[in-house]
């Protein structure tokens, strides 16, 4: 609400919102300084999640160490909070007392009232009681409650809505949700949000956007997004976008932006009375590798691909339809997970491989 008041007052006075220019890398805690359950084997801050929140950015800290096979979590999961025009840092643990209250957390999103919540995935077995919902006081930077996860579920996603937080499960092509009263699970069945595979499925996020509830299933072969009863978490509505769909964004005119790894496609959904209907808006450069994020700044889309180390700038509005304008590299292994806009030109991104916050440094795309 804040952002919507100033970018509604910098418009009355007939100007642009401007915010100041970001830092140009910020080197995020190294893994000594995460708390690991084993000082001789720490871990790397592996940032992934981005959101702002009482004039501060977080990013979520997965703290986990490589190993031949498959990372471990090498300590509790961690938000680093940080202004990014300063790049001063604050660490909040997640982990509580223990240390095991919260590991591997990957989305964090605020709520209308400005209550930070985030999932924690845990070691992915399903099994384990580090798997859990946190929500954190952005003002005093801790911790005010948790909700344990179900026995075989593995969170992936976070949506905030009026009565509920939603989820998805990383295991299934479910999403179900944590009463916000109680903060304790629903005892009603999962809600089942399927799409077509023919190798894997999984819920890839789930979303609150204008008021509604939106589930973004993805498989090897196709996608479907889902339009949700936000209270019961029934369907309204579904419509299939590309394959390997990773993540969604709310547009200012309703749309709905989905970007797809599978065939390095954007698609752009519209609701209406009669459903959801989805068109390809634009193919991205074949350079362009393993799409991981998208983000909207008025008619400005802002995307991140893992595989080729880089960040795209499209413009909505440009003539013959959607266009990449701009293009960032972030360098060989950065490996940018979640990208941010501060406005409609800057942006950063959290660079998972190198475990660095870095600003965007645009080069106009011919």
């Amino acid at each position: 609400m804040k952002k919507l008041a100033l970018l509604t007052l910098v418009a009355a006075c007939g100007g642009k919102y401007q915010a100041p220019p970001p830092v140009s890398s910020i080197a995020l805690p190294d893994g000594s300084q995460l708390k690991p359950y084993d000082p001789s084997k720490p871990g790397k801050a592996r940032p992934q999640g981005l959101e702002q929140a009482a004039g501060r950015v977080y990013v979520t800290l997965s703290n986990q160490r490589d190993t031949d096979s498959f990372p471990v979590n090498a300590g509790p999961g961690f938000l680093a909070a940080f202004v990014a025009s300063t790049g001063a840092i604050t660490l909040v643990d997640l982990g509580g007392a223990d240390g095991q209250q919260c590991q591997n957390p990957g989305f964090v999103r605020a709520s209308a009232d400005g209550r930070l919540y985030t999932p924690c995935s845990g070691d992915f077995s399903g099994t384990d009681t580090a798997r859990a919902i946190v929500e954190v006081d952005p003002v005093a930077n801790a911790v005010t409650r948790r909700a344990a996860i179900p026995a075989g579920r593995v969170p992936n996603g976070v949506a905030i809505t009026a009565n509920k937080i939603w989820t998805g499960d990383a295991f299934s092509t479910t999403v179900f949700s944590i009463d916000k009263s109680s903060f304790s699970a629903d005892a009603s069945d999962p809600v089942p949000v399927d799409c077509a595979k023919s190798v894997f499925s999984y819920v890839a996020d789930v979303m609150a956007i204008r008021g509604g509830l939106y589930a973004l299933c993805g498989s090897d072969i196709s996608g479907e997004l889902y339009q949700l009863n936000p209270d019961t978490g029934a369907v309204l509505a579904h419509v299939t976008v590309g394959p390997n769909p990773t993540e969604l964004a709310g547009l200012d005119d309703g749309r709905i932006a989905v970007v797809n790894a599978g065939d390095n496609t954007l698609s752009l959904v519209t609701s209406s009375s009669a459903g959801l209907t989805a068109q390809k808006a634009l193919t991205f450069s074949s350079e362009t590798a393993a799409l991981q994020d998208v983000r909207a700044f008025g008619h400005i889309l802002f995307t991140a691909a893992s595989g080729s180390n880089t960040a795209q700038r499209i413009d909505l509005d440009a003539p013959g339809g959607p266009k990449v304008i701009g293009e960032a590299n972030f360098g060989p292994g950065s490996g940018p997970y979640n990208i941010l806009p501060l406005d409609d030109t800057q942006a950063i991104v959290s660079n998972r491989g190198t475990n660095t916050i870095a600003a965007a440094n645009w080069v106009t795309v011919k």
